[in-house]
């Protein structure tokens, strides 16, 4: 799955478990940072949306 910096507005993801879907109303205001660099989080791992334990998909 795409991390945070990745997610485009009006891009649907999905989870493939239970079919949850989710719209981008917005784009990451910190995308043009590195993603370790965005301050959207503490630690340099990347932003990963789950759902039921796994990463929802591009529909």
């Amino acid at each position: 799955m795409p991390g945070c910096h990745d997610m485009k507005k009006a891009e649907i993801y999905v989870c493939p478990s239970c079919g949850l879907e989710l719209e981008v109303k917005a784009e990451c205001r910190n995308a043009a940072k590195p993603a370790a660099d965005c301050g959207c989080h503490d630690h340099e791992e990347e932003c990963r949306l789950t759902c039921c334990g796994v990463d929802l998909i591009k529909k």
